[in-house]
């Protein structure tokens, strides 16, 4: 970890410490008290370029505030907004305005159109998330042979705009948003498609997948530890110790794809293709394991609403789809390997040479 990533981790567990978060499942609302501190602090726009409002950083400084907002449990719209609006905002040189954003993708019924200067986006997006707790959404208009790929901001307090909301297993509101001749904010090329934005939200989901993993890993090792059962410690079983060995091996499995992929992801675009793509499979695969264990161990109990097991669990029941399931991702994998002629080896030891291969 960079000193610029140990002191934000720093900063936001100073900040969860002061704010009560409530890991009951399903939530009833975001917590918002911790979103407005992070947003207030400027921790919403770290890996988005200067020249668009945000700081420059590195992703892994970004993703080291949103494994540590996960661990602590809390609610808040952190991947989309930060991690995916403002990033792609930010690839068209767009500052986000001053509210809470969210992401989608346009398929190809939305209809972009101009008067003048103004330009009006009429269509539907489908399955947005935290739509309920944004102000406005950062659609990709994906191009075609004639035109590039363009990123549109858009109300959704606007009376032209209608969303049907329902909520995910979190609580985390999601639906469709239809557009009727909706005035856009902002509209700009984007060099990001949407493969490549699918990537990026493939990446950020498998960072959050291995920290709701490290979570219910640490959680479950204390409970192990604190809970006596027949006169001693459910550590002291030899069942349980071999469970708990196991669940601890999943999730440092799933932090070490996670991260690896991280790490690959400001350099070679092939490697950061294919290392997204291992920790999207890895983090998506034992996710239900990981869950398993840990309410194993935990009995009835980790599954009231109230125990904050459920939190973590349940995070990693929703996310493991999103952005691509572990088969797609295995199978875009496949691809590069039998159609493309990447080396396993190469892929092991992270020296994929980027100047011979496609990235298409």
């Amino acid at each position: 970890m960079s000193e610029m990533s140990a002191d934000l981790v720093s900063a936001v567990r100073s900040m969860i410490e002061r704010i009560e978060i409530d890991t009951r499942t399903p939530a009833e609302h975001t917590d918002d008290a911790l979103w407005e501190a992070l947003r207030e602090s400027g921790f919403t726009s770290i890996d988005v370029p200067e020249a668009a409002g945000g700081h420059g950083g590195d992703t892994a400084d970004a993703m080291s505030v949103l494994t540590t907002i996960t661990e602590s449990g809390a609610l808040v719209p952190y991947a989309e907004h930060a991690m995916l609006a403002a990033w792609l905002a930010g690839s068209a040189g767009h500052e986000l305005p001053d509210a809470t954003a969210t992401i989608a993708v346009a398929d190809a019924d939305l209809a972009l159109d101009a008067d003048g200067e103004q330009a009006y986006v009429t269509g539907v997006l489908r399955d947005v998330v935290h739509v309920s707790a944004a102000s406005v959404v950062v659609a990709l208009v994906p191009g075609d042979g004639d035109r590039p790929a363009q990123v549109a901001t858009l109300p959704l307090d606007h009376p032209g705009v209608s969303v049907s909301a329902g909520a995910d297993l979190l609580g985390a509101s999601i639906g469709d948003v239809t557009l009727d001749r909706v005035p856009a904010i902002g509209v700009a090329e984007t060099p990001v498609d949407a493969e490549r934005l699918r990537e990026r939200g493939a990446l950020v989901y498998a960072a959050a997948l291995a920290a709701a993993a490290r979570a219910v890993c640490d959680r479950t090792v204390q409970y192990a530890s604190e809970r006596v059962q027949f006169g001693r410690p459910l550590t002291k079983f030899q069942a349980v110790q071999q469970r708990l060995a196991t669940l601890a091996a999943l999730a440092t499995m799933m932090e070490v794809a996670s991260s690896r992929a991280v790490a690959a992801g400001d350099g070679n675009p092939v490697l950061a293709e294919v290392s997204t793509a291992v920790a999207k499979v890895v983090t998506s695969l034992y996710g239900h394991a990981v869950a398993a264990a840990g309410h194993q161990i935990h009995g009835a109990i980790g599954f009231t609403s109230e125990h904050s097991l459920g939190r973590f669990t349940t995070a990693l029941w929703t996310w493991r789809d999103r952005h691509g399931t572990e088969r797609e991702w295995a199978s875009a994998l496949a691809g590069r390997i039998l159609d493309d002629g990447l080396d396993p080896w190469d892929l092991i030891t992270g020296t994929v040479d980027d100047a011979n291969r496609s990235t298409s």
